[in-house]
C-alpha cells in the first residue's frame, strides 16, 4: 500500500479556547497549484458561506494566491475584519459576495477590500 504525502497544519481554535491545534490530509486533497508555505487553517465563524461552507468548519488558504477567478473563493479584509466570500465578476466588476441568501447583503467591491488569501480546500465535518 502506498504511504500519502501529508500536509499537517497548525491553527488556534478561537471555538476552543484559542487552543493550538493541528490538522493533517493529503496533498492530494489540495489543487495542482499551491505554495506549501504559503497554507494555513482558519476556522470559519458564521453561516453566509453555506451549503458550501459551514459555520465553524476548517478552511484551508493559500496567502500566494491572490489573482481573483471569477467564482473562486477567498479570503478578503474588510474594516478591520476577515470575512470569507465568493469572487463574482459580471460586467467588469468584481465583486465578493456571500453564497448562503440570508447573507445577499454582504456584498463587497474589490476596491474596497483587500485580498487575503484564496481558499483551497474545506473541511465540513471536524
Amino acid at each position: 500500500m502506498e504511504k500519502l504525502d501529508l500536509i499537517t497544519l497548525e491553527y488556534k481554535d478561537i471555538f476552543d479556547n484559542n487552543k493550538d491545534k493541528k490538522i493533517e490530509f493529503s496533498k492530494d486533497l489540495l489543487p495542482k497549484k499551491y505554495n506549501l508555505n504559503s497554507l494555513f487553517v482558519v476556522r470559519v465563524d458564521g453561516e453566509s458561506m453555506q451549503p458550501v461552507i459551514n459555520d465553524r468548519a476548517l478552511v484551508v488558504a493559500d496567502l500566494s494566491q491572490k489573482e481573483i477567478i471569477n467564482d473562486s473563493i477567498y479570503l478578503v479584509y474588510k474594516e478591520n475584519k476577515m470575512w470569507i466570500k465568493k469572487a463574482l465578476i459580471l460586467d467588469g466588476k468584481t465583486r465578493f459576495v456571500s453564497i448562503n441568501s440570508d447573507y445577499s447583503h454582504l456584498i463587497y467591491d474589490l476596491k474596497d477590500i483587500h485580498v487575503v488569501a484564496k481558499v483551497l480546500l474545506t473541511f465540513r465535518t471536524f
